[in-house]
């Protein structure tokens, strides 16, 4: 019965956006229809259930809003944290540990997750170091800003801010195009829950992603409601990055420029798929940009690189083959961050944990397959341990990929990209 209902609550809360009178409504249908005999108990935990699941609604909602921490961060979800963590897999286990990257990709991590916060709205990154302190790259004047779409949530809000550096060792500019995560329940979850996989076309011929570039191309699903959020897009950013090194050249002549995609949440999964579709071989106002018969403005970007963090699953199989020699591609994700994780199945699994019993003593608790794999190559910041971590000798990303989808990742308050930022020492 109870978890009948936590399918019917994990329904709604992932197709809809007037999820509370949903959940209540479907509480108050179950708990009608029970047996005399077990009215009282189905009524408890239909109610218990609906409770913690606005909750997890509410929080969401707010993780990424709230400059500090609130209410629910402390009260609503701490008991739950710790029945996750009070499992034989509710933490990452020894296998993964600290890994060595390069100074190239520390400072395009950095870079990035300023750049992510930086796009939640003005004053969001004032008390976070500012890019030439941990970085060789300093903000400009030149940028650009797409707004949000109104009615449908599909184009989300975007800056593009070009950087520039003196070091030799690096680009003299870099382009950012930081995609700002989920800031409205009515609009943007509805498109984030929209996760049904949707095939592209045959070979990757004219589909938006190059599939062709997949050994696995006749398998390949793409989640909905992010790519068409990407195709959506890629006008507009296309138009934008045009604007800005246009603005740019005129005043400061530059050979090389790196561009790198960065993004939290949602923002990081169409991210993920514009730089999927730039490296593609298809054509498009975004991919041309890139091609020598673009402008006078470049040859050709210097690399192409994309960092995304707490940013949900995307495809399957995954995009981390589109990173190359000199390119990179890596999904940053808090020990702990549900949203990597999360797709109806693990919802309802998460939501039954949370009014499940403490368990007496540590027990494994099997989780739903991931429907959909998270894009690039990940890097886990695990608790207690600095730096970076992943599953050594793990080439394949099978290791790791097996560690996402067997741990319990139910802390919710783990995906605020500002816990993401204390992490990074920023």
């Amino acid at each position: 019965m109870r978890k009948a209902f936590a399918k019917k609550v994990a329904n709604s809360f992932t197709r809809s956006k007037t999820f509370r009178s949903t959940a209540e409504a479907s509480a108050g249908s179950s708990a009608s229809v029970a047996d005399v005999s077990q009215s009282n108990h189905s009524a408890a935990a239909s109610h218990n259930l609906r409770e913690v699941s606005v909750r997890l609604d509410d929080y969401l909602e707010r993780v990424d809003l709230s400059a500090g921490e609130v209410e629910i961060d402390v009260v609503s979800m701490s008991r739950q944290i710790e029945k996750v963590q009070s499992y034989q897999n509710g933490l990452l286990p020894d296998s993964v540990g600290p890994i060595p990257i390069s100074e190239r990709e520390l400072s395009l991590i950095k870079l990035g997750a300023w750049s992510a916060k930086a796009v939640y709205g003005p004053g969001r990154v004032g008390e976070v170091d500012a890019p030439e302190e941990f970085s060789d790259y300093q903000p400009t004047a030149y940028r650009q800003d797409i707004g949000a779409s109104l009615l449908d949530g599909t184009v989300k809000a975007t800056c593009v801010q070009l950087f520039s550096s003196h070091a030799e060792k690096v680009a003299p500019k870099l382009l950012v195009i930081a995609i700002r995560g989920s800031t409205s329940k009515r609009k943007d979850w509805t498109v984030n829950f929209d996760d049904m996989g949707t095939g592209t076309d045959g070979d990757g011929r004219g589909s938006f992603i190059d599939t062709a570039q997949n050994s696995e191309t006749r398998s390949f699903q793409v989640h909905g409601g992010f790519l068409a959020c990407a195709k959506a897009m890629a006008d507009k950013v296309s138009g934008a990055v045009s604007s800005v090194l246009s603005d740019a050249e005129k005043e400061e002549p530059a050979t090389e420029i790196q561009l790198l995609f960065t993004g939290h949440s949602a923002g990081g999964a169409v991210a993920s798929l514009l730089y999927a579709h730039m490296m593609s071989k298809n054509s498009s106002p975004l991919t041309d940009l890139s091609s020598s018969h673009f402008s006078p403005i470049l040859s050709e970007f210097r690399s192409i690189d994309c960092v995304v963090f707490g940013s949900p699953p995307v495809s399957k199989p995954g995009l981390d083959t589109y990173g190359t020699e000199h390119s990179t591609f890596l999904s940053i994700i808090n020990e702990g961050d549900p949203v990597p994780r999360i797709d109806k199945d693990y919802i309802e699994t998460l939501l039954l944990l949370y009014i499940s019993p403490m368990p007496a003593f540590p027990v494994h608790r099997d989780l739903p397959p991931m429907r959909l794999d998270t894009a690039g190559t990940i890097l886990f910041l695990k608790d207690g341990q600095p730096g970076f971590c992943a599953v050594a000798e793990d080439d394949s990303q099978k290791g790791i990929k097996n560690v996402l989808a067997t741990t319990i990742f139910g802390n919710p308050r783990a995906h605020k990209m500002d816990i993401y930022l204390v992490k990074l020492g920023l």
